[in-house]
C-alpha cells in the first residue's frame, strides 16, 4: 500500500481476496485514526512499520 499499490495488486502479491485486503486497510485506519491511505501510510512510517527509508 505504501508503494501506491491498488487493492487487487494487493490482493494478487499475497494471495487474498480483495475484500480480505480492503477489510485490513479498514481495520488499519480505524486503529490509526487515520482517514485516508495516506495517513495510513504517514502513521505507518512514524512508527516505524515500513522500516527505514532508502538514503
Amino acid at each position: 500500500m505504501s508503494a501506491g499499490m491498488k487493492d487487487d495488486a494487493i490482493a494478487r502479491a499475497l494471495r487474498l481476496s480483495r475484500r480480505t485486503v480492503q477489510t485490513h486497510i479498514s481495520d488499519l485506519s480505524r486503529q490509526l485514526g487515520a482517514r485516508s491511505r495516506f495517513q495510513i501510510a504517514l502513521l505507518a512510517q512514524e512508527r516505524g512499520w515500513l522500516g527505514n527509508p532508502k538514503t
